[in-house]
C-alpha cells in the first residue's frame, strides 16, 4: 500500500510539473486560487483526519482566533493524519497541522499558539511575498514539497521529492528570521487576544528543542527555524505567563491524536491499557484504554474504562462509547440532554445523529445532520452522512448535492463535479436550488 501511494505521489508531481505560475505580484484572488490548487493536491494525496473531536476542536480554536483579527481570507485549517510533527500555511489562507504535532501538545495554549503563528504568516503575507520573489514557480513543485514534509517514511519523502525538488532548488520554504520574529509577535498577540495567552508557541518550541536531541530534528523546526532566538524574544515579550485553563475536552483530544499513531504501530496498544490498570484515576489513560479496547472488540472493558472517567465531558465520552458499541437507545438518552452552551455540543450532535440512524429513526437523524451542515467544511463526514441519508429517503437531488460537497472538501474534483451535475439535473435546471449550485459547479470546472 505504501509503495502504491508513493508512486501515486510521484505521478502527481510529474503531471503538475507542467503547470507553471508566474509569480510577480499576486492579487488576493490569485493567492486564493493557487492556495486552493495546492489544497486539492494535498487533500487527494494524503489522509485528512476524520476524527470529529479533533476536527471540531480545531475549528473552535480557529473561530476564536478569527474573532480577534481581520484576516485577508477565510481561513481553512486542515488536519492531516501523520505522525510527523509539523504545521504550515500556504497562500490563500490555508493552514495545515498534523496529528503528530497535536499529540505533542500538553496544554491547549501550545496548540493555539502554533495555529496563531500560522495565522500571522498569512496575515503578514510572508508566504505570498516569498513566492513573488521566486518569479517563476509551479504548483506541482510546491505540492511535492508539502507532501514530502508530511511523509513520515524517509523513502516516501525521497520518492515524492525526486521530481519536484530538482527543479526548485532555489525555493526555500524556511522562513527568514524577520518573518519568524514577526509571526511570533503577531501570533502571540492574536492568541492572547483570543483568550489563550501569548506564551503557548514559546512553550511548544521549548518542548521540540528538548525532544529533538542529537538524533533527529522535528519537522516543525525545519520549516520554522531559529527556535532558540525565538524563545528568548518571546520570553522577553511575555514576561508574565497567564494561567489559562484548558478546555475540559482537551486532554481527550490529545489522547485521540496519540491513539492515531498507536494504531499505525508507532506505540504499543498495551501502553494505554497498562497505564490505566496502574492508575485508574488517570483520565487520559482511561480514555486511551477505552479506544484500544474498542479497537480490539472488547466491548465490556471499553465501556467500563470510559465509565470510570470523572470529567465534565463524561456524558459526551460515554454517549460516544455507547454509540460505538451499538447501544444506540442508551446513547440517545444521554446525548440528547447535553446543553447547547457546552464547547462539545456539536460533537455530541454528531454521535446523536449516528445513534438515531442506528435505531432506524431516519427523520430524527436527518434533522440532526441538517443542523450540523455549517460544520461540514471542518468535518466533511457530515456532508456525506446527510447526502447518503437524503438519498435513501428519496431526496435524490439533495443527496447528490451533499455528496458533491463532500468530495469537494476532499479535493476529489471529478466526483464533486459529477455529483453536483446530477443534483442540478434532479432539482431541474430552472429551479432555485439549481441556480444556487451553478456558480459552485462553474468554480469546480475552473479548478
Amino acid at each position: 500500500m505504501k509503495m502504491k501511494k508513493r508512486y501515486f505521489f510521484t505521478l502527481i508531481v510529474i503531471i503538475l510539473i507542467t503547470t507553471p505560475l508566474i509569480a510577480y505580484s499576486l492579487t488576493l484572488e490569485e493567492e486564493k486560487k493557487y492556495g486552493t490548487q495546492i489544497y486539492n493536491e494535498i487533500a487527494r494525496s494524503t489522509t485528512i483526519n476524520n476524527d470529529p473531536y479533533i476536527s471540531m476542536h480545531i475549528r473552535r480554536i480557529k473561530e476564536r482566533l478569527e474573532s480577534v483579527v481581520n484576516m485577508p481570507f477565510n481561513i481553512v485549517v486542515t488536519v492531516i493524519d501523520s505522525p510527523t510533527m509539523d504545521a504550515f500555511a500556504t497562500i490563500g489562507g490555508f493552514v495545515y497541522i498534523t496529528t503528530g504535532l497535536i499529540a505533542q501538545c500538553e496544554k491547549e495554549d501550545e496548540l493555539a499558539g502554533v495555529i496563531a503563528h500560522e495565522f500571522a504568516h498569512i496575515y503578514r503575507r510572508h508566504i505570498a511575498k516569498r513566492y513573488e520573489k521566486e518569479k517563476y514557480i509551479n504548483i506541482g513543485m510546491l505540492s511535492s514539497i508539502f507532501l514530502a514534509m508530511l511523509a513520515h517514511d524517509p523513502k516516501a519523502q525521497e520518492a515524492i521529492m525526486a521530481t519536484g525538488i530538482a527543479s526548485g532548488q532555489s525555493l526555500s520554504l524556511k522562513y527568514s528570521r524577520e518573518d519568524e520574529d514577526e509571526a511570533d509577535r503577531f501570533g502571540s498577540k492574536f492568541a492572547d487576544s483570543a483568550g489563550f495567552g501569548g506564551f503557548g508557541i514559546a512553550e511548544f518550541l521549548k518542548k521540540l528543542r528538548l525532544s529533538g536531541g542529537d538524533k533527529s530534528i522535528p519537522q516543525y523546526l525545519l520549516t520554522h527555524p531559529y527556535h532558540e532566538e525565538r524563545i528568548i524574544k518571546l520570553e522577553g515579550l511575555w514576561r508574565e505567563r497567564k494561567t489559562i485553563p484548558d478546555s475540559p475536552l482537551f486532554p481527550f483530544i490529545v489522547t485521540r491524536a496519540k491513539i492515531a499513531s498507536t494504531i499505525r504501530g508507532y506505540q504499543s496498544d498495551d501502553i494505554w491499557i497498562g497505564r490505566f490498570q496502574k492508575n485508574t484515576d488517570d483520565q487520559a489513560a482511561a480514555y486511551g484504554a477505552y479506544l484500544v479496547y474498542l479497537k480490539k472488540g472488547q466491548t465490556k472493558d471499553a465501556l467500563d474504562a470510559v465509565y470510570s472517567i470523572k470529567s465534565p465531558v463524561k456524558e459526551l465520552l460515554y454517549g460516544e462509547a455507547l454509540t460505538a458499541t451499538g447501544k444506540f437507545k442508551d446513547a440517545i438518552e444521554i446525548l440528547k440532554y447535553i446543553r447547547p452552551d457546552c464547547d462539545w455540543y456539536p460533537i455530541s450532535k454528531i454521535y446523536l445523529a449516528r445513534a438515531y440512524e442506528g435505531v432506524g429513526e431516519r427523520e430524527m437523524a436527518l434533522n440532526e445532520w441538517a443542523g450540523l451542515l455549517k460544520y461540514g467544511n471542518s468535518y466533511p463526514e457530515i456532508y456525506y452522512r446527510y447526502g447518503m441519508l437524503s438519498g435513501r429517503m428519496g431526496m435524490e437531488a439533495k443527496g447528490f448535492e451533499y455528496l458533491g460537497r463532500y468530495y469537494l472538501v476532499l479535493g476529489r474534483l471529478d466526483l464533486a463535479k459529477t455529483n453536483i451535475e446530477k443534483a442540478i439535473s434532479r432539482y431541474g435546471i430552472n429551479s432555485n436550488e439549481a441556480k444556487e449550485l451553478m456558480p459552485l459547479l462553474d468554480s469546480i470546472k475552473k479548478k
